[in-house]
């Protein structure tokens, strides 16, 4: 609804009431990020942590203010969907449980309220089933937006400058070249990264190495047609040698009718350079193979290693890491990753080696406010620096990530998956357990409301490469297939705390894998840092 002060602001602009014909309040409280995707644009500042996991509210019938506003958004985004969903939440979680609770307390107030209001499922339009809204809480896996990824739009919004996607690259100004000189002046250029461009569209969930591949053979593809010789031999030298992105570039000024797809072809291979620019700088190819051993246990060769010998590559790299940032995450990615390490001394170690400041040692010990402990519990009668971790193996985060992931990446670097992968696909088969999921009114179909468990679909299954080189992968890309009619009811996931960006490209997978249709939300999509950040707000007092 619209605020009374604001309405008494429109009215009080003669201009404005002039050139106005109607005005008429929509319900509409939220910001989409993408087709399938929306947030509140709550969180960024000031952080929401505090709220959500230090409240003195912490009961349905008294849920703070912010968390209210949230559900109130939330019901918008329904509303605009006409989705009268069942809503589901992790039965051990009070916070979602409260979220849940209340949610259908507030669409129940609007479905009475607003009798013209239809709904899918609602037994007059046949179209479509009655949806499910599925709380989650980001606290339940605090490993997924911690860790390095290397899909294209990960990347973008882990190592480069991006803000509401907007980002600013350096465009190579062909011909500026000294002569004698291979290096050409840049320009800064601004890019949207959204919906609106299809090549984005395309490469966003792709391996950083496809993407540059599927970018290289688009733009050979050009220079080999029949209609752009012109452009092969302006771009070759007199060696043959093939055409750099300087080259390129100078040879379209001979064909402006490739000017507009080359253009951005360009604009997309000079981001993605940029990312392996950092890539190479960070050295992040052997750190994402220590994350992923650590998160997955196991190695790349499917062994499991003893924690001693993990914790030994750790300290390695803290002393090898100049980036005070980068050590805190990874510290991070151990503990979580662990549930905790097992001995104080274990952790005294590690803290030593990792050089930590006050603020970022700080925001480390806050994650036992999420729920996650430093030490998992103290052992006395340890001997030597590590303790008596001489036996003990690495163990995996979550094993449901491993199985969702172990047939499905031909990356080595990528084996890991996020939890909610695996927890959107037994909701697309209706496998979703009812004890771990339970709804806040009686489902109709408990087996089978989230999805036909009875319809087999066909999946591609790519086996890693046998190639020692972690990039290696076959020749063929991580295309989604084409787009199909989806099947049953909406499933709506929202994600409280933050969702990060491997589980919206994770549910844009299922989602064309399963043939149903998902929508994801949360407050806020959050990069590495701004969970980090959360962390250090986690200091503050409760609210």
């Amino acid at each position: 609804r619209l605020p009374d002060e604001l309405f008494s602001k429109i009215k009080a602009c003669k201009e404005l009431v002039k050139r106005v014909k109607i005005l008429q309040e929509v319900n509409l409280d939220f910001l989409t990020k993408e087709a399938q995707a929306f947030h509140f644009d709550m969180g960024r500042s000031p952080s929401i942590y505090p709220d959500l996991y230090l409240s003195k509210y912490q009961t349905a019938e008294n849920i703070s203010p912010m968390q209210e506003q949230m559900v109130q958004k939330l019901v918008t985004v329904c509303a605009t969907l006409n989705e009268y969903p069942h809503v589901r939440y992790p039965d051990e979680n009070e916070l979602c449980r409260n979220l849940a609770f209340v949610f259908q307390q507030k669409m129940n107030e609007f479905v009475g309220s607003n009798d013209s209001w239809w709904y899918n499922g609602d037994g007059l339009h046949p179209n479509s089933d009655r949806a499910t809204l599925l709380f989650m809480d980001r606290k339940d896996d605090c490993l997924s937006p911690l860790m390095h990824e290397f899909t294209y739009e990960a990347m973008v919004n882990d190592l480069l400058n991006i803000e509401d996607d907007r980002i600013t690259y350096n465009s190579i100004n062909a011909g500026t070249a000294k002569e004698g000189t291979t290096d050409e002046k840049t320009t800064k250029m601004d890019a949207l990264l959204n919906d609106n461009d299809e090549v984005w569209m395309e490469l966003r969930g792709m391996h950083i190495a496809d993407v540059i591949k599927v970018l290289s053979s688009r733009i050979r593809d050009i220079v080999d047609s029949n209609t752009g010789s012109t452009l092969n031999k302006a771009a070759k030298g007199k060696d043959g040698k093939a055409l750099s992105v300087s080259q390129m570039a100078k040879a379209l000024k001979a064909l402006p009718e490739y000017r507009e797809i080359m253009s951005k072809l360009s604009q997309h291979m000079q981001i993605a350079h940029q990312c392996m620019d950092v890539f190479t700088k960070q050295k992040l190819l052997d750190l994402s193979d220590l994350e992923q051993t650590l998160a997955t246990g196991k190695t790349d060769e499917d062994v499991v290693p003893t924690l001693k010998k993990i914790l030994g590559e750790v300290v390695t790299e803290f002393r090898g890491q100049p980036n005070s940032v980068m050590r805190l995450r990874l510290l991070a990615i151990v503990i979580v990753s662990q549930r905790g390490l097992e001995t104080q001394e274990q952790l005294d170690i590690l803290l030593e080696e990792a050089r930590l400041s006050e603020k970022e040692l700080n925001a480390l010990k806050n994650i036992e406010k999420l729920g996650c402990p430093l030490v998992r519990a103290p052992q006395t009668g340890a001997k030597g620096r590590m303790g008596k971790i001489r036996s003990t193996k690495v163990s995996a985060y979550h094993p449901d990530a491993i199985e969702s992931s172990s047939a499905e990446t031909e990356y080595v670097s990528s084996r890991y998956s996020c939890v909610l992968k695996a927890i959107m696909e037994k909701a697309a088969k209706g496998e979703l357990s009812v004890e771990e999921y339970p709804s806040v009114m009686p489902l109709p179909d408990a087996e089978g409301m989230l999805g036909p468990s009875s319809i087999s679909k066909a999946k591609s299954v790519r086996k890693m490469t046998s190639s020692s080189s972690k990039w290696a992968g076959s020749s063929s890309t991580n295309s989604q297939g084409a787009k199909k009619k989806a099947h049953g009811g909406r499933q709506i996931i929202f994600m409280a705390g933050g969702m990060c960006f491997s589980e919206l490209r994770a549910a844009r997978e299922v989602m064309a894998d399963s043939n149903m249709e998902i929508v994801v939300g949360s407050n806020r999509f959050i990069k590495p840092m701004d969970f980090l950040i959360d962390w250090k707000n986690l200091g503050r007092k409760e609210a």
